[in-house]
């Protein structure tokens, strides 16, 4: 151990093991050392040792288990590509394409009941606060472990009274929004989405299983045809579980 760095021992130690778990020395499911061996590694106490495990913990680095060792969590097992992501013709729902290209199953719990527009809904959607919307709740699964949640609203005005009014029931439950709005003469040109990060919320973490430290991405996605919004869903992400990718053309001009 190195201690003129100023750096107490506890963190060198974490560092250590989690520049060797970002560079893949130790890949997923591998176990880190007991904190006997840290001891004796690095000529530290117990305490020290169970300290620097802590660290890599609460950074949602390794998941530590009774009787059997601190291990290497799997990260970013799924992709979301950007690029081709929206395709006016496809078989299967965006997400359904994400897993697919990770070897997994999917699965999508959702519920929909119809609501009123919140402020914050209505200036996205360009609709009156209060006015009528269906909001679905969904859930993904990948392998049967959640990896993402997602809120999504639209206006009734545009779906109340077709065969697409809920979007996970009728003729192109879970195809997406495109497919949908094309069934009801709505041709979708657009979608527009931000993305940023914070720590999760209470409700993000239990449905999300999310261990202490690991932060969520959060994507803000408005679909439009022409300059009217027909979507707007809020998606969250954990930070450790999911991937993006974008690809993004160079325009002249």
């Amino acid at each position: 151990m190195t201690r003129w760095t100023g750096t107490p021992a506890y963190a060198q130690i974490a560092n250590d093991y989690r520049a060797k778990i970002l560079d893949g020395t130790l890949p997923a499911g591998a176990k880190l050392p007991s904190e006997s061996e840290l001891m004796g590694q690095y000529g530290v106490s117990r305490i020290v040792a169970r300290q620097a495990v802590g660290v890599l913990r609460n950074e949602g680095l390794v998941d530590s288990h009774s009787g059997k060792g601190s291990f290497v969590r799997p990260r970013q097992q799924v992709e979301r590509l950007a690029r081709d992501r929206y395709r006016r013709r496809k078989p299967t729902g965006e997400f359904a394409d994400d897993a697919r290209r990770a070897g997994a199953t999917a699965d999508i719990e959702a519920a929909s009941a119809r609501d009123t527009a919140s402020d914050r809904i209505a200036t996205r959607l360009k609709i009156a606060p209060g006015a009528p919307v269906m909001r679905t709740a969904y859930r993904f699964l990948a392998e049967g472990r959640p990896v993402q949640v997602s809120t999504s609203y639209e206006p009734l005005a545009l779906t109340q009274g077709t065969d697409v009014e809920r979007p996970e029931e009728g003729p192109l439950a879970g195809l997406g929004v495109i497919a949908r709005m094309d069934h009801i003469g709505i041709r979708v040109t657009e979608a527009v989405e931000s993305v940023a990060t914070r720590a999760p919320l209470p409700w993000e973490v239990e449905a999300l299983d999310i261990p202490p430290g690991v932060h969520v991405l959060t994507i803000e996605r408005t679909f439009l045809a022409g300059e009217l919004p027909v979507e707007t869903c809020d998606v969250v992400v954990p930070g450790d579980r999911y991937g993006m990718t974008y690809r993004i053309p160079v325009v002249d001009g």
